[in-house]
């Protein structure tokens, strides 16, 4: 109990002795509510208009304690009281203020003065008030619209797009800048062309305006464009918005089924991808639109844009063998017109469709002599290999007295004729003559009946024109023999 009492005397004769030793502080300072240290006389402390802060005046290092003092214009701030603190023996003393700043109080002094009896003259540590004035709106708009604050910029992909980044009400004038999202952690910084002007409501704030002319495309749909707004370095507000980008599909594609027959109906798709707004989906085979035969399924992708999927169900026929079918995606009405296409060209296979035309040959002038020439045509895909003549169901074989072939000829992709020469005086005996065209898909026939040949009209003869007009006229009369029997 004795030695626990010595040594609490000790140590307060001990402190005493240390504290009795008097010196001057040695380091007198002001902190800012940000802990931001002046201990430079005649610097700016940039405080918000109308926002409390509290600020210090601190002393460091003497013994006793120094005493504080602040100085500060009228109705300003505050002032709580002095507190001290022991630190290895010294005093760390320190007196704050409470201020809330007016736009009139920018460029007043604060001053903090500490005085000390081994000071020869007061220590004071002065700050110069430098009051911002926040901006009191702050827009991201595109440029030329309505200047009010948006969250979706809509553009046209790979048109000029001008975006306008606006600061209003604000001292000193705003520093602007944009940042632009490129899809990784290295977002693109873009200064802007910046105009500043004198508010219209208050003369002493200014209004700043940032502009900046881009060229977007689908890869920056969905991303963010950001505008920064600072004073002197201090960023004041942050503003964003997403950017929707307009524009046709980034690619479309057929699926068919490989084979098309006549008359069988398929379904056809059309596939457009990564379009925005959702395309619309037409359908053609020549000038012919068959949209209304179609189905269409939109889906939104990852990226926040519309993939478009539409069903033909089409019948094809004969007469559309070698046309082109065209798939075309564009962008609605209301929008830029815009579109992309694809076309498949249509091989169809069908069976052969037969007609025979007859025509009459006189064979010399001295003979006065006739032939009929029976010319089949057949068209088909794939194209014909084989004719076949029959006459009175009986086929003819090969040239003789009476028949000859004419050379099989092909006269286009699908078209292909056989002649057969018949010589008189078998040409005037009523027979019936069938020709039978085959091909790797089918076969077709025609037949031609003799007796039709007592029908071939006379050419005509005794024209009476009678002109009631007074200007000159012309009149033109062609006659031909041959016609065309079976189809």
């Amino acid at each position: 109990m004795m030695t626990s009492i010595s040594m609490h005397l000790i140590l307060g004769l001990c402190l005493e002795i240390i504290i009795s030793q008097s010196s001057p502080p040695t380091w007198l300072y002001i902190i800012d509510g940000e802990g931001i240290i002046y201990n430079s006389n005649n610097i700016s402390l940039t405080v918000i208009t109308d926002q409390q802060q509290n600020i210090t005046c601190e002393a460091y290092g003497a013994r006793p304690t120094a005493v504080l003092e602040w100085r500060l214009p009228d109705d300003m701030a505050v002032v709580h009281d002095q507190s001290d603190d022991i630190l290895d023996g010294s005093y760390i003393s320190q007196k704050a203020v409470t201020i809330t700043p007016s736009r009139d109080d920018h460029g007043k002094i604060l001053r903090c003065i500490a005085s000390h009896r081994e000071l020869p003259e007061n220590l004071q540590c002065i700050v110069h008030v430098n009051v911002h004035v926040l901006p009191t709106s702050v827009l991201l708009f595109p440029t030329g619209g309505s200047q009010s604050q948006t969250r979706l910029i809509y553009v046209q992909e790979d048109s000029p797009t001008s975006i306008t980044c606006r600061s209003i009400g604000s001292f000193p004038t705003t520093q602007l800048y944009f940042q632009l999202e490129n899809g990784n952690d290295l977002d693109e910084r873009i200064l802007p062309n910046i105009s500043s002007e004198r508010n219209i409501l208050d003369d002493a704030l200014f209004d700043t305006e940032g502009t900046v002319i881009l060229h977007l495309n689908i890869v920056h749909h969905g991303r963010y464009i950001k505008c920064f707004v600072s004073l002197e370095k201090s960023i004041v507000e942050l503003l964003y918005a997403k950017v929707i980008v307009y524009g046709p599909p980034e690619g479309i594609n057929i699926t068919s089924p490989m084979d098309l027959y006549d008359g069988i109906e398929i379904n056809v798709t059309c596939k457009a991808v990564n379009g925005y707004p959702a395309p619309h989906i037409h359908w053609y085979i020549g000038s012919r639109n068959l949209t209304e035969d179609s189905s269409l399924n939109i889906s939104e992708n990852k990226a926040g844009r519309y993939d478009a999927e539409s069903t033909l169900t089409l019948i094809p026929t004969r007469f559309d063998n070698g046309k082109h079918l065209l798939c075309e995606a564009l962008q609605p009405p209301a929008f830029q017109t815009r579109s992309m296409n694809q076309s498949l060209v249509l091989n169809i296979t069908y069976a052969p469709v037969v007609s025979i035309t007859v025509m009459r040959r006189t064979s010399s002038k001295a003979s006065g002599t006739t032939d009929l020439v029976l010319i089949c045509k057949a068209d088909a895909n794939p194209l014909v290999t084989t004719f076949v003549w029959l006459c009175n169901e009986t086929v003819v074989s090969k040239d003789t007295n009476n028949y000859r072939f004419i050379e099989t000829i092909s006269e286009n992709a699908t078209l292909t004729s056989s002649g057969l020469g018949i010589q008189n005086p078998l040409s005037k005996y009523y027979s019936v003559y069938k020709c039978t065209a085959i091909s790797e898909y089918g076969s077709g026939s025609a037949v031609f009946d003799s007796l039709y040949l007592y029908f071939i009209p006379n050419p005509p003869s005794g024209f009476i024109i009678r002109q009631i007009q007074t200007r000159s006229s012309s009149l033109f009369v062609a006659w031909q023999p041959g016609f065309i029997i079976g189809k």
